[in-house]
């Protein structure tokens, strides 16, 4: 299944590259009265929605944060470790997160600032903690080394909570980049489909993800905007002479489902375990692009 989804998800990407890109069809065809320079704006709003999926998955992973946790939670019962530094994020990409340029309106560059500063500053706290708490294991201090698992859970649920409200400022205008830059693509309807899936499925992976906090009443809401997109994705009418694309389009949706009943099984069981989140993550983590 891995392999069948991973090669989803890069037609997804396929796709949108194509789009951002300003391909030649577009340029040529379009009778939009969109403007180039309103073209440039959405191409640099899918490319900084494309920089924040690949530094959210790599700064702030659940995987990351929840072995943290679990090595926390053992109190001196497994060998000891040494210290971890944060994941490094490269400087070019900070400054593209943390500078958001005038693609977006003022209060969503505020924004956007302000949950990147958040988000960089309590996953660096998180891991300070980290170290203390090895110290005060080496010393024998086990209040101290309690009180900072009790904070690190606090710290992890801020941070996917900053990841969240990213999600969310960035989902509709991601929406609305990918209408102008695809007005003249056939699969328009398919891709933007599939993009606003993703979406979904990564806000419902995070919401699992809390490992001592699972939110089950948020994660209800977002499967059943799932499943509505899901139900409206299957009424798309079928495009001619797109026979292959289509394909993958239904083995899309299909893996869509299968998720969904992985998910609900997983949520049914009332707590985070991290062999469902493991094993979800494995499975869809490419072709539905999961952070």
């Amino acid at each position: 299944m891995k392999k069948k989804i991973l090669f989803l998800g890069a037609l997804v990407g396929a796709f949108l590259l194509v789009s951002c890109s300003g391909g030649s069809k577009k340029q040529t065809t379009s009778t939009t009265t969109t403007t180039p320079e309103e073209l440039d704006d959405a191409s640099k709003v899918i490319n900084y929605y494309h920089t924040s999926l690949i530094v959210l998955r790599h700064v702030a992973n659940a995987k990351d944060v929840n072995a943290v946790l679990g090595y926390m939670e053992q109190n001196g019962k497994v060998p000891e470790v040494a210290p971890i530094a944060p994941p490094e994020v490269s400087a070019r990409d900070t400054a593209e997160l943390m500078n958001p340029g005038d693609y977006f309106n003022a209060e969503v560059r505020q924004n956007l600032k302000q949950n990147y500063k958040g988000l960089f500053t309590t996953r660096a706290q998180f891991y300070a903690n980290f170290d203390k708490y090895l110290s005060y294991r080496q010393s024998k201090e086990t209040a101290k080394a309690a009180k900072l698992l009790e904070e690190n859970y606090q710290l992890s649920v801020a941070m996917s909570e900053y990841k969240q409200v990213i999600f969310d400022i960035l989902s509709p205008l991601t929406e609305q980049a990918e209408k102008e830059l695809l007005a003249d693509e056939p699969l328009k309807d398919q891709i933007m489909a599939m993009r606003k899936m993703s979406g979904t499925v990564q806000s419902i992976m995070n919401l699992y993800s809390r490992k001592h906090a699972m939110d089950g009443i948020r994660i209800d809401v977002k499967m059943a905007e799932l499943k509505k997109e899901l139900e409206a994705a299957k009424k798309l009418p079928a495009v001619t002479s797109y026979d292959e694309e289509l394909k993958n389009y239904q083995s899309f949706l299909s893996s869509v489902e299968s998720f969904m009943k992985d998910m609900q099984k997983a949520r049914d069981k009332g707590a985070y375990s991290d062999a469902d989140y493991n094993s979800m993550s494995d499975a869809y983590e490419y072709g539905l692009s999961v952070i």
